[in-house]
């Protein structure tokens, strides 16, 4: 039943992956930015463990990359980073708490912002420093409002019960 339950999640992240770009990429026209792939990926890693979570955002990262045209890897290792630190603040004692799940996704968002930003700009990319900065408010916001869509659907499919 276990491998039932990753395979059934590494499905939902590929639905998730092109839901993210047929649909999310144009929605950033408007400043509106939602993040469909760290919210399952930060879901996998507490629902499902620290390994499923760097090997589902490293093998979605370079998918995507390959897709969008990326500097390939970049995506593959912000994804993989996301899981490994989800699975270092559940080892620091945070309980599953919602607040606790809110805190993860906030920060997890910011760290990538920030991330993906410094290696446009040591790669001599197009750095819209304004646009960060509306980014930084907007990005957690936005991937908080799918945490409550998507933690749920993630912690039933992995057969876990509330506490």
């Amino acid at each position: 039943m276990k491998i039932f339950s990753k395979i059934l999640h590494f499905f939902i992240l590929i639905i998730c992956l092109l839901f993210q770009i047929a649909f999310f990429e144009y929605l950033k026209m408007f400043y509106i930015n939602f993040d469909l792939i760290i919210v399952i990926i930060i879901a996998i890693a507490l629902f499902d463990g620290t390994l499923w979570g760097i090997l589902f955002g490293f093998i979605i990262g370079m998918v995507l990359d390959l897709m969008v045209g990326n500097v390939v890897g970049v995506s593959a290792f912000i994804y993989s980073m996301d899981a490994f630190v989800v699975s270092r603040l559940i080892a620091a004692e945070f309980k599953s708490k919602i607040l606790t799940y809110l805190f993860i996704v906030f920060l997890i968002t910011e760290i990538n912002v920030l991330i993906v930003s410094l290696i446009h700009y040591l790669f001599n990319f197009n750095v819209n420093w304004s646009g960060m900065s509306l980014e930084l408010v907007t990005k957690p916001v936005c991937n908080i409002i799918l945490m409550f869509i998507i933690f749920p659907l993630v912690k039933i499919s992995s057969g876990m019960r509330e506490e």
